[in-house]
């Protein structure tokens, strides 16, 4: 029933009057449903409120009723009520499932019954499922049947067997009705799928073939592809192929049948005279349950063929040959054969006929390839033969082989320039280390005699060399400039370039090369006159009266660029009234255009710009103020004639060059001091006492017994030496390069004696006396920036002639400082091969080249060096897009402007300024229209980014332009960046651009004189950092090597059969590389031959009966191995990179940094330190500490980003072995930001309070600037853009604040209803997480009275205070230099007056490494000191012993020799005590 139908009257039925119905308050009250029914307390009608869905309520049950409550007040009465709800066929029955799929094997009988599912009504009764119907089929109907409940089910009965392969998919539909009025239906799809079954057999298209086939067809040939079919699917529609048992073995081995796809192939070879036909029958079979098969035969004939080829064979082939060879040699020796008989037999032998070479018929089927024309290596390098034999059988039968012969290279060609005459055009101010050019020269020949090296000719200019001004680059023929060349001081050079080859003997060629500076606008305008002391403003006056054409004055400006950019051209910039003034464009003269008038402005502004004429043009300009008097004043023309009475030197400049050239002068004198002390030779020490042992060459010498003569190397001839009365004399110099070191040994003492009667020998030793030798003289390193830290980056190699320990050579990098930065916390170099790595990433914008010196040191005594310079260029890359900054965006991208609507054509609108901080070509800034509203409105200047109005705006012209530009730089890939410009047009007059832009600076802070002081003070501390760094290398250089000091006699043994004493260890060194073998001869241990490189072993020699490690009395001695402190700590990481958040806490751990150390106990244990470093006067230990055990790095203070932003320093491990080993590594802490510091208002102003008082008109215009807040915060970028909003306003409609620039304007103008007083209080946060934020209040009054203007206020010049701040930093600086000069002399003055200590003992040791403080030696023990510790040792003799009295410095690894008294230094008589070896 529909809403509002009544049901009944319940005051009639309960017998109630109607009019009491609202005083009693009658009301309905379902129960435990909702509200379905309500009840008109006017006639107390039953009504339905909402629509009754009953099988929402009692779903399926056969009875439904709706029980009430009726419930009257006064008195209290209530009635039960109960509703009955009849159904009503309003649902269609409905299947569970819209479809029903089943699947029936074609094998099922018929009569077979399937289950369907059932449709659900929720009717109820007569109005739920009453019967189905199935849609027509001749293979299916169904049956009703009904349940239990009452319910109706259907049954799928087949009336008829089914058949697959005629129908395999049977569709049906379902329908099920209900027995309601009208009656309902819903249907339900029925898929039957018929299942196969395996009932047809495979079938072949014929049942018997033949196939013809030729003989020795390749093996995998297709003979035949049998196809079956079978009518099934799936499994029983698989066939598998095979043989038949009647098929014979030979055909199945000759032939392959695929099982699955039945093709036939060859298996094996075929032979015609073998079998001629085969026979063989193939089953195709199917995988069904009970598999069916058929069968087909098939016969193959084989077709004879000639299939028998000639053959050849290479008996002899010379490769490879010189290019020179002589004509008719015998490259080859040939023979051929051919298995068939008859013309099938006969062969015939070819090569190419385009090749210089030719066969020669030898003997039977035997041929010769000889040259019959001369060979040329660069035309052809090599050749490949091909020998082609042929028979003559039908059809004819071939083969070949190719053979390859090479021609080795002969140095005949010299190498040839690609061009006869170089011209290079250099652009001036290039870059230092700029590639020029590639002059690549071609030698067609081969290996050492292709490699060709580059040479510049030396030439001078102006004593000049040409190699101090260019570089080439040796290997690839790149020249560098290596200076940066002037236009106006050098405009062209002309050299010659020589390439060389390597062969023997070598061939080279030469090249003329023209270098033309090209000039360069980059020289602006300088304005001469009229002359501006000290702003841009020019004051003049001259008289109303003045006449029509007279000279007012006149602009002259200088231009020291070439012909062509220094032409001048003049122009006004802004002028207050241009129909008074004229301005001649090239003389520069201004001159009035009519006669004064009443209605003139006494004050006249005149700016005028002096172009040159280079691309882009350079520009000055001057701004001329003109007053007019009505007295007369003297004319500009008479003016003229006056000298000018203004000094250009004022007082305080003169007082500053003054001092400048005082410092100068000192600064020269400190040079030339420093190089006269330095250069003073030391006196001769008075206690140093020549050894005995001199070195000798003299010729027929007389040397005492048992002397060492030490043989010149720079004698040529061969020496002689005989005795004579017992004694050794040299008769000959010994030969160039021989170094041998000679002793005389008088007979019978036995000391290399194998026999009685065997004659003294000479021994043959190397001595140090050549200097490392590198490879080049100055090596210049290209690195591209961003390079990976650890990258290598050259190979700096360099060669000693000398043997053994004196070859062996370690590299070092001389230290040297760049901004507190050590080169060896920027580069590493391997000490053992010379490798040369990066330890950072360096970036071009920061540091463009390094200089520094590598030091190439033997292991001699005393060690020998060199060192070379190495120049490490860093190459641009294009990693830095351009910036954006001007128009300024706050941030964001769009930057709004207004301009007015009768802005002219031609007018500024805007200017787009980039900056790219890449290099020169990268950072080449063109711009460009991304985006324009209107395309014939705008134009934008490509290299200047001015973008200018092109036509008058008209009134269909839009009020808002939005203009997107995009600045690209030069690179490959270039980079970009855009700004977006939102220009919108007002009706009111606003100030344009080009008008703002016009107003000069009133004040240049950057005068010429004060940039030349600039220049001259940086000049001055650039030399005196100079001279202070010569000091400190000069003091710090090693003393030159006495040459009187003998070496050691006993010094360590290497030799071969050198005879050590019982119970001696002997140290091998880690550089030898044969076995060793030790044998006992009359007691003693003799050590055969060197030791293994990298063996390290210490051996021992112990006397047979000792029992130091025998097991029995007969037992010979052992060899004890012990371990040696040869392996340096390795750390885990060649660079540590760690992070550490600011404000940490005291103690935090920042990373461990662990060494591991190969050797064995006590060498093994490894301690960590921090290598100390100074920044700021503040030790890396004060920072940071180091567990000394574990590598435990921990922070000892907390750490502020805005003070410190990072640390690099140097950890070191040491292990504890003797002598201690150690190496370090490079960390790098960098200290993160947080956002700690809150936003400090800088602008407006604010005195003691948070409140800012400000004035403005009332009549202000709308958009006009009230006050501008602006805001710093010294945090990161990221955290420190700041935002700007109104916290609070007296009136939101009157004032707008742009959120990134902090600028307040007026929204409109004033009205008479708006307060006198304005109160903003603005809030600016960062853009950190959490943000912080600070806040100003700005009180805004507004007057009636006119407030000067911003633009007459830019005119009132500044006063000129002669401290300005320039000034006053020059002061400074020239203060300081002058106080670290007298420091510097002073410093020099004390190093060069400091007395060395005396040496107590004088006498170099020779056998015993020691490094304890007051060690006992004992007797006859030589000690060496190293040659790189600058602090001497004391010894002394204390009851036979030799105590050091002093700690020896780290790493010292001395050799001492202690002397008993009283003995000779080289006694070998029988009383001489016993000597110390070299201990560990």
């Amino acid at each position: 029933m529909k809403e509002g139908s009544v049901i009944a009257n319940l005051a009639n039925d309960l017998n109630l009057d109607v009019k009491t119905l609202n005083e009693r308050q009658m009301r309905v009250d379902i129960i435990a449903n909702k509200k379905y029914l309500d009840v008109n307390k006017e006639t107390g009608e039953l009504y339905i409120v909402e629509k009754i869905d009953r099988e929402h309520l009692c779903n399926a049950k056969l009875s439904c009723y709706l029980k009430l409550e009726v419930i009257l007040g006064n008195p209290v009465r209530i009635f039960n009520i109960e509703v009955e709800i009849v159904d009503m066929n309003d649902n269609a029955p409905e299947f569970r499932r819209d479809v029903i799929h089943l699947d029936i094997s074609e094998a099922t009988p018929k009569g077979e019954r399937f289950s369907l599912s059932n449709a659900v009504d929720p009717d109820v009764g007569t109005n739920s499922v009453k019967t189905y119907h199935l849609s027509e089929s001749q293979y299916f109907n169904i049956q009703v049947q009904t349940g239990r409940d009452g319910s109706k089910f259907a049954d799928l009965i087949l009336t008829r067997t089914l058949d697959r392969e005629q129908q395999a998919v049977h569709n049906l539909i379902l329908t099920a009705v209900d027995g309601g009025t009208p009656a309902r239906s819903g249907t339900a799809s029925v898929i039957v799928r018929v299942l196969d079954t395996n009932d047809n057999a495979p079938t072949f298209e014929k049942n018997s073939t033949s196939v013809t086939i030729l003989e020795n067809s390749p093996i995998g040939s297709l003979v035949i592809h049998l196809k079956a079919t079978d009518l099934d699917e799936g499994s029983n529609s698989d066939i598998i192929y095979t043989y038949s048992l009647y098929t014979q073995e030979k055909t199945q081995e000759t032939f392959n049948l695929n099982p699955t796809t039945g093709e036939i192939t060859v298996k094996g070879m075929l032979n015609y005279e073998d079998f001629k036909i085969y026979d063989m029958e193939v089953i195709a079979t199917d995988k069904g349950t009970h598999s069916l098969s058929g069968q087909c035969t098939i016969k193959i004939i084989v077709e004879d063929m000639n299939d028998n080829h000639p053959e050849i064979s290479i008996k002899s082939f010379q490769s490879p040959v010189n290019e020179n060879i002589e004509l008719d040699t015998v490259i080859a020796v040939v023979s051929v054969n051919d298995k068939d008989s008859g013309d099938n037999g006969v062969v015939d032998l070819s090569v190419p006929k385009n090749m210089p070479f030719k066969l020669r018929e030898s003997s039977d089927n035997y041929y010769e390839l000889v040259v019959s024309e001369p060979l040329d290596r660069e035309k052809v390098p090599e050749y490949d033969i091909t020998f082609t034999v042929t028979d003559r059988g039908s059809p004819p039968l071939s083969d070949n082989e190719t053979m390859t012969l090479e021609l080795l290279d002969v140095n005949d060609n010299v190498p040839q320039f690609t061009q006869s005459f170089y011209t290079i055009r250099v652009m001036e101010n290039n870059a230092p280390g700029a590639l020029l050019s590639s002059l690549t020269a071609f030698d067609p020949d081969l290996h050492e005699n292709q490699y060709l090296v580059y040479f510049i000719i030396e030439k001078e200019i102006a004593n000049t060399s040409m190699s101090m001004l260019f570089s080439i680059n040796p290997e690839n023929g790149n020249l560098y400039a290596l200076k940066t060349f002037d236009y106006e001081i050098e405009k062209d050079f002309l050299f010659h370039i020589e390439a060389r080859d390597s062969g023997s003997p070598p061939l080279s060629s030469n090249v003329t090369v023209h270098i033309i500076i090209v000039d360069q606008n980059d020289n602006a305008p300088v304005i001469v006159s009229p002359w501006r002391a000290h702003g841009s403003v020019v004051e003049e006056k001259i008289p109303r009266s003045t006449d029509k054409g007279s000279l007012v004055a006149k602009v002259i400006a200088l231009d020291t660029d070439s012909v062509h950019n220094s032409r001048i051209t003049y122009q006004f910039l802004q002028v207050t009234d241009a129909t008074l003034f004229s301005l001649d464009q090239y003389n520069g003269e201004i001159r009035t255009m009519r006669m004064f008038s009443y209605r003139d402005p006494r004050h006249q502004r005149l700016v005028v710009i002096a172009k040159d004429n280079g691309q882009p043009a350079l520009s000055a300009t001057v701004t001329i103020k003109l007053s007019t008097v009505e007295t007369a004043v003297k004319a500009y023309s008479d003016m003229t004639e006056v000298p000018l009475e203004y000094d250009i030197f004022s007082d305080l400049n003169l007082y500053l060059v003054i001092g400048l050239g005082s410092v100068s002068f000192l600064l020269l004198i400190t040079i030339l001091v420093t190089i006269v002390l330095k250069c003073q030779k030391p006196k001769p020490s008075k206690t140093a006492a020549p050894c005995r042992n001199s070195v000798l060459s003299e010729r027929n010498s007389t040397i005492a017994d048992s002397t060492l003569v030490s043989n010149d190397a720079y004698w040529y001839s061969l020496f002689l030496a005989e005795t004579r009365k017992g004694k050794l004399v040299v008769r000959q110099p010994a030969p160039k390069g021989s170094r041998y070191i000679v002793s005389s040994i008088p007979r019978g003492t036995g000391l290399t004696d194998t026999s009685d009667s065997a004659p003294s020998t000479l021994q043959l030793l190397d001595v140090n006396d050549n200097v490392p030798q590198f490879t080049q003289s100055f090596y210049t390193i290209r690195v591209m920036e961003n390079n990976a830290p650890g990258a290598l980056l050259s190979s700096l190699t360099a060669f000693d002639p000398d043997l053994h320990e004196n070859q062996y050579l370690v590299y070092f990098i001389i230290e040297k400082e760049i901004a507190n930065t050590s080169m060896s916390m920027l580069f590493s170099i391997n000490p053992e091969n010379g490798n040369l790595y990066a330890l950072k990433t360096f970036d071009y914008e920061i540091e463009k080249d390094f200089l520094f010196h590598i030091e190439a040191r033997d292991s001699g005594s005393p060690p020998l060096s060199s060192n070379v310079t190495v120049h490490i260029i860093i190459v641009d890359q294009n990693d830095n897009a351009p910036v954006i900054v001007s128009p300024w965006r706050a941030h964001g991208s769009v930057v709004e402007e207004k301009i007015p609507r009768s802005t002219d054509k031609g007018s500024l609108v805007a200017k787009v300024i980039a900056l790219d901080t890449d290099s020169v070509h990268n950072s080449r800034i063109t711009y460009q229209f991304l985006q324009v509203t209107d395309a014939t409105l705008f134009s934008l200047d490509q290299y200047n980014g001015e973008i200018r109005i092109m036509r008058m705006f008209s009134y269909r012209d839009p009020r808002h332009q939005r203009l997107v530009v995009i600045a690209k730089d030069n690179g490959q890939p270039a980079l970009s960046a855009t700004v977006t410009i939102k220009l919108s047009t007002v009706e009111t007059a606003v100030k344009s651009y080009s008008d703002m832009t016009e107003v000069p600076l009133e004040y240049d802070i950057f005068s010429d004189l004060n940039l030349y002081l600039v220049i001259g003070l940086g000049s001055v501390s650039f030399l005196l950092l100079i001279t202070i760094l010569v000091t400190i290398v000069l003091k710090c250089q090693k003393p030159k090597p006495s040459k009187t000091a003998a070496p050691c006699r006993n010094s360590v043994l290497s030799e071969r059969n050198s005879t050590i004493a019982d119970s001696t260890l002997v140290s091998n060194d880690a550089y030898w590389y044969s076995l060793f073998l030790a044998e006992t001869r009359k007691g003693k241990l003799v050590v055969r031959q060197p030791a293994p490189k990298g063996s390290r072993y210490i051996v021992s020699s112990i006397p047979r009966g000792t029992g130091l490690t025998d097991t029995s009395d007969s037992a010979p001695s052992t060899l004890q191995l012990l371990d040696v402190n040869d392996n340096v700590p390795q750390f885990t990481q060649s660079f540590y990179t760690i992070r550490v958040m600011e404000n940490n806490a005291p103690g935090a751990l920042l990373s461990s940094l662990t060494a591991f150390d190969p050797d064995l106990h006590e060498n093994q244990y490894l301690v960590y330190f921090i290598i100390e470093k100074e920044i700021a006067n503040t030790s890396m230990s004060m920072l940071f500490s180091i567990n000394p055990e574990n590598g435990n790095l921990y922070a000892l203070k907390t750490f502020d980003y805005e003070i410190e932003k990072d640390f690099l320093f140097h950890i070191e491990a040491r292990d504890s072995g003797s002598p201690p080993l150690s190496s370090n590594v490079t960390v790098h802490i960098i200290i993160v930001d947080q956002n700690d510091n809150a936003p400090v208002i800088v602008s407006p102003w604010r005195a003691h309070g948070s409140v800012v008082e400000e004035k403005i008109p009332r009549s202000t215009d709308k958009g006009s600037l009230v006050a501008k807040v602006i805001a710093l915060d010294t945090d990161s970028v990221h955290n420190s853009r700041i935002t700007y909003q109104f916290l609070q306003v007296t009136d939101a409609t009157l004032f707008s604040l742009d959120q990134y620039n902090g600028e307040i304007r007026t929204m409109r103008m004033f009205s008479y209803r708006d307060p006198r007083h304005q109160r903003l209080v603005v809030i600016a946060k960062d853009n950190g997480q959490p943000a912080l934020s600070a806040t100003v209040t700005i009180k805004l009054s507004t007057v009636e009275t006119a407030v000067k203007a911003y633009s007459d206020m830019t005119e009132v010049p500044l006063e000129y205070d002669i401290f300005s701040d320039l000034n006053l930093y020059l002061v400074i600086g020239l203060g300081s230099v002058s106080f670290l000069l007298l420091i510097t002399i002073l410093v020099t003055i004390v190093l060069k007056c400091q007395k060395p200590k005396p040496s107590k003992t004088a006498a170099p040791c020779r056998n015993s490494v020691l490094s304890e403080r007051n060690s006992t030696i004992a007797d006859s023990t030589l000690v060496s000191n190293d040659a790189y510790w600058y602090s001497l040792f004391l010894a002394e003799t204390r009851k036979g012993k030799l105590v050091v009295r002093q700690p020896a410095p780290k790493g010292s690894r001395y050799i001492v020799s202690s002397i008993p008294r009283g003995t000779g230094l080289t006694d070998t008589s029988d009383s001489a005590p016993s000597t110390l070896q070299y201990p560990k």
